[in-house]
């Protein structure tokens, strides 16, 4: 038998807009509830159909019959399902599934046959929600969640969860415009022995100008998971014309993340701490090192997002520390915005390929992408690239970056890496790259210190490996990555010998993927050669062998071997590049034909360069953006 409130739903449905009041109270008295839990199949492609469903609070998804499948359709309250199998008599169409705890009113074949399909305006309301869905499959996009929430949870005895629960409320309004509702659970009095209902919690909802609304609701004990998850999902239900997300401060009820959350971010005392299960497959990690215990990890993944200490907070209430945390300066806005953009599946990372002083065009990338407020949040480099990639990510702006490459870019500087060597198996030993680029790095030396995630690509030399370089000194990092095969000498890395990352991988999209992001932009600096466009080494080769009789003696057009092989290189890593960045969403390729690998002096063209082919790029970055925002569904990976 259904309670008021739902026979007050069904008057609202428009399949039921023909009925009179006595036949609408006859047919609703006629419905059964019934309830799902997440993830839980409410209907499977190809069973038999014997019910009708009006979704009564909660929301389901339905999967498209592909092999991958993908969710086409989203049913809230009010929306109904099961009616195709019921009219034609066939099986189920698709299948359906609970996103979180759901409640369903379901009515039999028979009682459909009876009072439905006797009624024209029921089919006619029918007729055109299935037209609407058509319409819908065939753009390929399911609709928005109208009302997503958020879960915030972990053990009693992390501190934190009320900081990453506030600024996730204001984040999440400014990055996507729409009201945030942030719920608190407070101390039970002795007064609370039930949870409220959803329709009892609307009018206790405080709102702020330019903030997110509040609420705090009492839970009794972790008996009462099950009613605060239902109370959760119906609030959603009926907030959804409001408020586009609910951040909610669950605090150790982690089961009701489970039960009624879209996306859970569990705090975590270590990295090695993997989420309860109770807190749901797509549960976040968040790792606060304010807690005692807490040990620094190397930042080269997405995830678990790591929280700096920051002394000016610890005085603070939760939710004063939350929304302090976003102030300018304080170490914990990175991770958190961070966080936030995750949780909107639009987290961006750059793939950044390599090619000596071609790499410095990436300078000019990090430059455009911050200026026009592209928000960049993990990078992978190759080469070069692996170089001034972890600059960036140590945390130095990109017109620092340039000055400091403007300035080592000295005939005087290059000429100090000739470190030759007799005994290592290269030209040169490779020693001194590293005194020459460690400056670009602005005083960090490990990857535990970096203020965005990266990692350097290398090759292993004796199986062909790709390799990721995520912990450690980051200068041996880019050491390894950096080393040209038979030019400088291969790097020892955990009993490998490892090279020239772009020997294998030179714009590491992959890898950028396998580090979190959603979107990724690959950036490919390696033009194909140019006739008569010459390095330096070869300018000195040419002026050598005419002091060289023997060399009359053979075909003086050929280029000579330094030339032959560079040449050969270059044209290999800017063909497999192109091909290595086909994944990435955007990719762009900087003109850099009229410069060589060795034109470090001129260092702010090759700059200018990579800025002016973002500055083309950015349209196509900012559709790819928006297009991945319209999704509207959260998206934790």
């Amino acid at each position: 038998m259904t309670t008021a409130a739902d026979l007050e739903l069904l008057r609202q449905i428009p399949i039921f807009a023909g009925f009179t009041p006595q036949e609408i109270e006859r047919t609703a008295d006629r419905f059964r509830e019934v309830r799902f839990r997440k993830d839980d199949v409410v209907c499977r492609r190809g069973a038999p159909g014997d019910k009708f469903y009006v979704v009564a609070s909660g929301e389901l998804e339905v999967w498209s019959d592909e092999k991958v499948p993908a969710v086409i359709q989203r049913l809230r309250r009010g929306d109904f399902l099961g009616e195709i199998s019921l009219l034609v008599g066939g099986t189920r169409s698709a299948t359906v599934t609970a996103s979180r705890s759901a409640r369903l009113l379901a009515l039999s074949h028979e009682v459909f046959e009876e009072d439905l399909l006797s009624n024209p305006r029921a089919l006619e309301a029918i007729s055109r929600v299935l037209c609407q869905r058509l319409a819908s499959n065939a753009r390929g996009r399911a609709p928005k969640r109208a009302c997503t929430i958020v879960g915030v949870c972990g053990p009693a005895a992390l501190r934190g969860k009320s900081v990453v629960a506030t600024a996730l409320a204001h984040l999440l309004q400014e990055f996507t415009g729409k009201h945030v509702l942030r719920i608190g659970l407070g101390m039970p009095t002795a007064a609370t022995t039930d949870v409220p209902a959803a329709d009892d919690l609307i009018a206790r909802i405080e709102r702020y100008a330019g903030d997110p609304a509040e609420l705090v609701l009492s839970v009794p004990s972790r008996r009462q998971d099950t009613a605060l998850a239902e109370t959760l999902s119906g609030l959603s239900d009926r907030l959804a014309g409001e408020f586009g997300f609910v951040v909610v401060d669950l605090g150790v009820h982690a089961r009701v993340g489970r039960e009624a959350c879209d996306a859970v971010v569990s705090l975590v005392p270590d990295a090695t701490t993997r989420v309860d299960a109770d807190a749901g497959r797509s549960a976040l990690r968040v790792l606060n090192l304010f807690n005692e215990g807490a040990q620094p990890i190397p930042i080269c993944s997405n995830e678990p997002f790591v929280l700096p200490c920051d002394p000016r907070l610890e005085q603070l209430s939760g939710r004063a520390a939350g929304a302090a945390a976003l102030r300018e300066g304080s170490p914990l806005g990175p991770p958190l915005r961070r966080l936030a953009r995750k949780l909107l599946g639009k987290s961006v990372g750059l793939a950044l390929g390599g090619g000596a002083a071609f790499g410095l065009a990436h300078i000019g990338v990090f430059r455009v992408l911050e200026d026009a407020g592209i928000p960049v949040d993990l990078v992978a480099g190759t080469s070069m690239g692996s170089i001034v990639g972890l600059g960036w990510a140590s945390g130095i702006p990109p017109r620092e970056l340039e000055r400091l490459a403007i300035r080592l870019g000295t005939p005087r500087t290059m000429l100090s890496a000739l470190d030759f060597t007799l005994t290592r198996p290269g030209l040169l030993a490779g020693d001194r790259l590293i005194s020459i680029f460690e400056p670009l790095l602005g005083g960090v030396t490990d990857f535990r210190q970096l203020v965005r995630p990266a990692r350097a690509v290398a090759t292993d030399v004796e199986s062909g490996e790709r390799v990721t370089i995520g912990a450690g000194s980051l200068t041996q990092a880019f050491r390894a990555s950096a080393s040209v095969p038979l030019v400088w000498a291969p790097s020892k890395h955990e009993g490998r010998a490892l090279v020239d990352g772009a020997m294998c991988d030179p714009v590491p999209a992959e890898v950028v993927r396998e580090m979190g992001a959603d979107i990724c932009i690959a950036v490919n600096v390696i033009p194909l050669p140019r006739k008569g466009v010459d390095t330096v080494i070869t300018k000195l080769s040419r002026g050598v062998g005419r002091l060289n009789p023997l060399s009359y003696m053979g075909d003086r057009e050929l280029p000579n071997m330094f030339d032959v092989l560079m040449n050969s290189i270059q044209t290999l890593h800017y063909e497999l590049g192109n091909f290595k960045a086909i994944s990435a969403d955007v990719r762009i390729n900087p003109d850099l034909s009229p410069f060589t690998w060795t034109d470090f002096q001129r260092a702010g063209d090759l700059i200018d360069r990579g800025a002016e082919a973002t500055t083309h790029a950015l349209p196509e970055i900012r559709r790819v953006l928006e297009e991945r925002g319209a999704v509207g569904a959260v998206n934790p990976g």
